[in-house]
This record gives structure tokens, sequence and C-alpha cells, in this order.
């Protein structure tokens, strides 16, 4: 997650309805990722704690700091994880998942009835391995069709953050 990206969440979270909230946090790594990423902490964590919101996180692997070790892909995945919760993040996930459509079903599965689902993807950005990249980099539209098509959602917000600060974009080796 960027710099930017982070912002734009937190912009778009603080209008809604989040208080006490559970707040699944997908693909979030582990502790020492977290802390390399000042900005996630700074800009999504910490004001979702400030509103009493309680964060799990979730990752493919189990490490430091990961709540809930699993594969977004896996079909038996709501009942792996029993709890639904009001709002459910995944961001810069989705290029590096085979099984597109299963991921989304698995999200959108962990949201609660009438909670939310906050998605961001890359859209234009070079292949990153991590440990494969599909080159999924759809429009915000695009990717909420994606939801749409597969889910009952509804829509509540799509965008593109603009990537102010390049160094954050991506770097090249020299």
């Amino acid at each position: 997650m960027f710099t930017d990206e982070s912002i734009w969440i937190r912009e778009n979270l603080a209008a809604l309805d989040l208080d006490g909230a559970a707040v699944l946090n997908i693909g979030s790594s582990d502790d020492t990722f977290l802390t390399t990423q000042p900005h996630i902490n700074d800009n999504l964590l910490a004001p979702l704690r400030a509103r009493g919101c309680k964060i799990s996180n979730m990752d493919i692997k189990e490490a430091p700091g990961v709540d809930i070790a699993a594969d977004i892909t896996d079909p038996l995945l709501e009942r792996k994880v029993p709890q639904r919760f009001r709002l459910v993040i995944c961001t810069s996930l989705l290029e590096h998942v085979r099984d597109r459509a299963a991921a989304i079903r698995g999200i959108y599965g962990l949201a609660e009835n009438g909670g939310y689902v906050l998605v961001t993807v890359p859209q234009n950005y070079p292949r990153h391995d991590d440990p494969i990249d599909t080159l999924y980099r759809p429009s915000a539209e695009e990717l909420a069709g994606d939801f749409m098509d597969l889910t009952d959602a509804a829509l509540v917000r799509a965008g593109t953050v603009d990537i102010k600060d390049s160094r954050y974009y991506y770097y090249r080796s020299r």
C-alpha cells in the first residue's frame, strides 16, 4: 500500500459507521512489514483503533502479528473463520492470486450483512512477483464490476488514487 493510497482509504473510511467495528485486514503480512510501512498504521490502522475498532490481521502464512492464517481462495474459508467483520480490507492482493473469483467470494464472505469491503489493486504498476503476479490491473469500475458479478455487493464508492510521489510507486534497479 502506498502512502497516497492509505490517505485515500483513511478519508473514505471516515464517513462510514465503523465505531467499535470488527475489522479484518486481509494480506496484512507480518509485524515486520507493518513496521517498515508506517503510513499503513498512521493512516489506516491507528485511525480505526481510535474509533474503537478491533482489527484482526489475516495472511496466508503464520507469522508474528498474523491473527488468522488462512488462504483467501479456500472454499472452506467461511467455516475456518467463523467471525464476520463490519469492514474487510484487502489491498494490493488480488493481482497475486491465481483464482481471483474464489478470492473475491472469500473476501466478500467474511463481511457481515450490511458491512463494507474495501479492495484496492494497482492499475498501472510493473510486474512484481510476490510470489506471483497475474498482471490483474483493472480500472476502479472493472474491479467493482468483478465484485458485483460474483456477489450481491452494492457499490458504495469506486475511485482511482493518483500516486503523487513516484518514490512510493516503484523502484528501478541500476
